[in-house]
């Protein structure tokens, strides 16, 4: 039997053609509708239940009935809401490679749609338009029109991390007034779904990846320049190695890790204060070491009287930043190879992240979460640890007995 649809609720006020009428959205959300001369412009009525919504169109009518209230307005074309979003929403995300991302999502949009595309009326077309176009290689990261033959096609994730950027600034805009106190946009243009990998690949290193990876990682080299000549020394990839395998973090926040964010005299081992400005939702940890992980710091200090640096790895030409992550992943690449093992499809340092996550199904997910920097434990549980032939052959082999409760 077909399920019936639940009406929402409404009231209008005023004339056919001079008319208001409110109404409510799912979630129970009011918003206005004005209609006037054939114009018609929508806003929200923050925080109003239905009598003041009543009374608020009843107030309303009247000033659009003699002209003392008009709907033309600035239009929110994406140039406008960009710049806004970018100057004041971008700069509070304390993680700069996001903001990196904005920018470039920007850019991606403004190229794709135009400058002065309207954004109240996306739709869509426009939207399904974009995921075709996107997802096929037909525009690359920056909306610029890629030839037949060098298109890549991307997954996508990569193409709901585009829209998701979008569905922020939508978000974001009906809340944020201009200089005469007019919201950037009236209503929320945003009502489409995220497209998801139905097969998604999240390959895992394993042990034997980490120990023959490892047992090859001092023969990578980097160039450093002294006195005026250029150096060829051992790169500190067996220590970025040994830390990832031992912390389970992501290998952007081990870059820049800080001298001053070692608590080595706390506990058996030590600890790490991870900052926040590190982390990708932006929140600080703080995690014991293992023997591992303390072994590999105390080798990276005892090399610190040759390079002054701030941070544990700093970069080889500017050693008062930290190296970056397209260097470090060249170092493991090089290691790779050296040790004859096939890239894992479409990962490098993240599978270890995982690796770190499947070896800890064992203890409590909350204390896992904890140690490993996850602020949602059900997103570590979901994503990073996979399943694995030991652990299904336990299931199967070690069942539980199963009985009536006698009453």
């Amino acid at each position: 039997m077909p399920r019936e649809r639940k009406k929402h609720w409404s009231w209008s006020f005023g004339p056919y053609g001079c008319r208001v009428r409110v109404y409510e959205r799912p979630g129970g959300l009011i918003y206005a509708e004005l209609r006037v001369r054939g114009q018609v412009r929508y806003r929200s009525l923050r925080g109003m239940n239905r009598d003041q919504a009543k009374r608020w169109a009843r107030e309303e009518q009247p000033r659009l009935a003699t002209g003392q209230r008009r709907l033309q307005h600035a239009t929110p074309t994406l140039a406008r809401v960009f710049e806004e979003y970018l100057t004041h929403a971008t700069p509070n995300k304390k993680n700069r490679n996001t903001q990196k991302d904005d920018h470039r999502r920007a850019e991606l949009w403004k190229r794709h749609l135009g400058d002065s595309f309207d954004l109240s009326v996306l739709g869509r077309r426009h939207v399904e338009g974009f995921q075709r176009l996107r997802k096929t290689g037909a525009i690359d990261a920056r909306g610029g029109a890629v030839a037949d033959g060098n298109r890549h096609p991307v997954g996508a994730r990569a193409v709901a991390n585009d829209l998701e950027f979008l569905r922020a600034v939508c978000r974001w805009a009906i809340t944020w007034q201009d200089e005469q106190g007019r919201y950037l946009l009236e209503q929320n243009p945003w009502r489409f779904k995220l497209p998801k990998e139905k097969n998604p690949k999240r390959p895992t290193a394993t042990d034997e990846r980490y120990e023959r990876t490892r047992a090859v990682s001092d023969q990578v080299q980097m160039e450093l320049m002294r006195d005026g000549r250029r150096l060829k020394v051992r790169a500190p990839l067996s220590e970025l190695l040994d830390l990832a395998d031992a912390t389970g973090r992501r290998i952007g926040a081990i870059l820049r890790l800080r001298w001053q964010d070692l608590r080595l005299d706390v506990g058996p081992y030590g600890a790490i204060i991870w900052p926040a400005d590190t982390d990708k939702m932006g929140q600080e940890w703080a995690a014991p070491l293992n023997a591992q992980a303390r072994a590999a710091v105390d080798r990276r200090k005892a090399e610190r009287v040759t390079v002054l640096s701030p941070y544990l790895f700093p970069s080889p030409k500017t050693p008062r930043r930290a190296a970056s992550k397209d260097l470090a992943s060249a170092w493991l690449l090089e290691a790779e190879k050296l040790a004859k093992l096939p890239k894992l499809e479409g990962t490098l340092w993240h599978a270890y992240r995982r690796k770190w996550g499947c070896a800890r199904k064992h203890l409590p997910l909350v204390d896992v979460a904890k140690a490993g920097g996850w602020k949602d434990p059900q997103v570590l549980q979901s994503i990073y640890q996979a399943a694995d032939v030991e652990t299904l052959q336990r299931v199967v082999d070690e069942p539980a007995e199963v009985r009536e409760v006698v009453r």
